[in-house]
């Protein structure tokens, strides 16, 4: 009989040289798509190390959602405000850049000047009353959008009635229909140009003007604060909604689109140094704490994912430090030496020169009952912790003013801390705004 030859060996060796070449496809494609992550990624750090891409993250002014008008900002009125209630301006920052900002009245002057809402009125005399009658914030806001953003007109119309304050918003250079391009430099000057407006043409008292920055603009509140201190000038405070210490530490951390872009790069050799010295624009509010003088309020939200509420922690300690026990004789073998606690470099020395750590340990416990001396600490269920401390006298305008410190952790309230009613009584509270 015929016999057929037998096919499975041949057949299993055909099977498994298909699966080989469908895995080796599988496998350079996937390489390929990883290859490609990893360029893209690359390419987009070193675009991020150009003055330009820099610019535009950092300030993120030409990415606005607020859905301006086609009558831009001229009527406030577009954006939800009421009618008469918001007086469009146009200020002259020193370099000769025009910069747009809304004057926002007060519901209690609003209510008493301004109604019924068609009265029209020289602007002029209508703010010089407002701010003699109100207390006057000046909002800094955050990057991207302008003053119409929503999220903004919320707080403006919640702060003129339930803290009776006066505010005005301004836009940075860049930012809204505001003219030129944002510097460091530049947004400060735009800064004090709306402080010397306030004070100087408008006639409002230093001591009446609250500065508030949320976000990116606690950096430009930082600098015009610090500014003012060194010339002596008093001033009733400073709000940080949601700041960050400095551009340098916030750089791993900060998140783009919820993805912290340059995070994995903090742990190669020299790199966060190398991002470090190409930085375009240089807030650095830690190293403008010695000049503020004023009463300071931080506040941040623990679930904030754009910047970690870390930064208020660095901040607040940083106020706090020279109040607390800075520095401790440690005599090693040979030689005497005070070295800072918080000094990383001085801890080095501590290690190498063989100290008693125990003595270390006891100079730290010494400073945690300090604090817990000096820093008063609340906790209101369900809502935050408010931390707080009064600082020493300091020399203002010729006198002696004491101040004071505080910070506030909400649980909830993410990167837009400033929205929660909590947060407003608080700050009221402390810069007199509530009875």
């Amino acid at each position: 009989m015929f016999k057929v030859p037998h096919q499975n060996g041949h057949t299993t060796e055909i099977s498994k040289h298909k699966h080989s070449t469908v895995f080796s496809v599988l496998f350079r494609k996937i390489s390929l798509f990883l290859c490609a992550i990893v360029a893209i990624y690359c390419a987009l750090v070193l675009l991020l190390m150009t003055p330009w891409a820099q610019t535009h993250v950092v300030y993120a002014h030409r990415f606005d959602i607020s859905g301006a008008t086609p009558s831009g900002f001229i009527h406030p009125e577009d954006y939800g405000l009421a009618p008469g209630k918001t007086i469009n301006l146009r200020l002259r920052a020193p370099d000769g850049t025009s910069l747009g900002a809304w004057f926002i009245f007060s519901e209690p002057v609003y209510r008493s000047q301004l109604s019924p809402p068609e009265f029209q009125g020289d602007d002029k005399l209508l703010i010089q009353r407002a701010v003699s009658e109100s207390p006057t914030l000046l909002f800094l806001h955050g990057n991207s959008g302008t003053r119409a953003l929503p999220s903004r007109i919320t707080i403006y119309t919640s702060l003129t009635s339930r803290l009776s304050v006066n505010v005005l918003a301004l836009d940075y250079r860049g930012f809204g229909d505001s003219e030129g391009q944002p510097t460091v430099p530049g947004v400060a000057m735009d800064a004090r140009t709306a402080w010397d407006w306030l004070t100087v043409e408008m006639g409002a008292k230093r001591e009446d003007i609250v500065i508030v920055g949320h976000s990116l603009g606690t950096a430009i509140a930082g600098l015009l604060s610090a500014q003012l201190g060194t010339e002596g000038v008093n001033v009733k405070g400073v709000a940080l909604l949601a700041p960050f210490s400095s551009i340098k530490l916030l750089m791993d951390q900060y998140a783009i689109l919820g993805v912290p872009l340059l995070k994995p790069l903090a742990k190669l050799p020299f790199v966060p140094r190398l991002l470090a010295e190409t930085i375009a624009h240089n807030f650095d509010t830690l190293s403008q704490i010695p000049n503020i003088a004023a009463p300071v309020f931080i506040a941040h939200g623990l679930d904030d994912f754009d910047i970690p509420h870390t930064h208020a922690d660095i901040l607040f300690n940083a106020f706090l430090e020279p109040y607390l026990p800075s520095s401790l004789d440690v005599f090693t073998h040979s030689t005497s030496t005070a070295l800072v606690l918080s000094d990383t470099t001085n801890l080095t020395k501590l290690h190498d020169s063989h100290v008693d750590w125990d003595t270390l340990t006891a100079a730290q416990a010494t400073r945690a009952v300090h604090r817990e001396r000096i820093v008063k600490r609340t906790e209101v269920p369900h809502f935050g912790v408010l931390h707080e401390f009064e600082a020493p006298k300091m020399a203002v305008n010729d006198g002696l003013m004491s101040r004071r410190i505080a910070l506030l952790k909400t649980q909830y309230g993410g990167h837009h801390v400033g929205r929660l009613e909590g947060v407003q009584d608080v700050f009221g509270r402390m810069f007199g705004l509530i009875p």
